[in-house]
């Protein structure tokens, strides 16, 4: 019973939730992992990093680590990033990590539109570690004793590794940008037994953004207002974030929401989450604060906490653009 009980844990719950892109409700702070053609998209050199805890204070945490960092480079008029994505769980110490390296190409279209496309070759590696549970030939039926030694063949593939490639791109005007990614084209096999295969599913992304310039003579100078929305869809799961946040000087305040846009069944909920959003911008620091807050079913779940900080350093040779907006 206990030795069926963890195989269906083990294909449930590892095989399905961690066969799926980790989300990040600051998705803008974290423009490299959405879309390998944000690469240099600011004109200048930029360092990102971030940290998310799912389901904080559960027994099921699920904690996601990034960096990144990029830099336009002005002779060959194209941006160049890399990423580093770890993700773990504390029940099987599972341990997921994928490095990227990404290019993009700035083409100016119009006075007002600039596209740029990217790509980025990555290599994942993820491994799990079931040494802290207890497994069914470890246990002597005839008295309840327990041996430390199994002999269980999960435990010898507990260990796999893939290449990886995503394109994207993104259209850029002074105040606005749409972009759209496709993640994951090779379908790599991500499974820990040789006898499946497990594809890793493509992970379709759009998204976009605005920026509504505030003038009144009772708001700062760098008063804004910000729209933004993510749809992300991969195999036969989806969900829209969307939000607004107002920028006053140096401080920014707003909301992002999460819904499901495609039902699997009637039981499921429409609205996941909603999310309040903090920011401070400096010179060149920008940081961003988040906590999910479960709705409906979810409402027994704890939160979700985020914190992003990103890091610019200019360049002297490069031109000002109009198109830069923020994301």
């Amino acid at each position: 019973m206990l030795r069926s009980t963890l195989y269906i844990f083990i294909l449930f719950f590892v095989q399905n939730i961690f066969a799926q892109d980790p989300v990040l409700t600051q998705f803008y702070a974290a423009p490299l992992i959405m879309n390998p053609a944000f690469s240099g998209s600011e004109g200048n050199t930029r360092f990102g990093l971030g940290y998310r805890n799912q389901w904080m204070g559960s027994n099921y945490d699920l904690k996601t680590f990034y960096v990144s960092a990029d830099k336009f480079v002005d002779i060959i008029n194209s941006g160049l990033g890399i990423t580093v994505l770890n993700q773990s769980e504390e029940i099987t110490n599972y341990n997921f990590l994928q490095i990227n390296v990404s290019y993009s190409y700035h083409l100016k279209l119009t006075d007002n539109w600039t596209f740029f496309p990217g790509i980025s070759f990555g290599y994942g590696f993820k491994q799990y570690d079931f040494s802290n549970l207890i497994l069914g030939d470890q246990i002597n039926i005839n008295d309840g004793s327990i041996s430390p030694d199994s002999n269980d063949p999960i435990l010898l593939n507990d260990k796999a590794g893939f290449f990886d490639i995503s394109v994207g791109g993104i259209f850029y005007s002074k105040n606005s940008w749409l972009g759209v990614s496709l993640k994951h084209l090779t379908n790599p096999d991500i499974s820990f037994t040789e006898s499946e295969d497990l594809p890793l599913e493509m992970f379709l992304s759009v998204h976009g953004g605005y920026q509504l310039l505030l003038k009144s003579n009772y708001l700062s100078e760098n008063s804004s207002l910000f729209f933004t929305f993510n749809y992300m869809k991969q195999d036969i799961y989806n969900r829209l974030d969307f939000g607004t946040e107002l920028t006053l000087s140096k401080f920014s305040f707003g909301v992002l929401s999460s819904v499901v846009m495609d039902k699997l069944n009637s039981d499921t909920e429409t609205f996941l989450t909603v999310s309040p959003i903090f920011g401070l911008e400096f010179e060149k620091f920008k940081l961003g604060v988040s906590y999910d807050i479960p709705l409906s079913n979810f409402a027994n779940i704890s939160g979700t906490g985020e914190i992003t900080f990103q890091y610019f350093i200019k360049n002297n040779y490069t031109r000002k653009r109009s198109w830069q907006v923020k994301h």
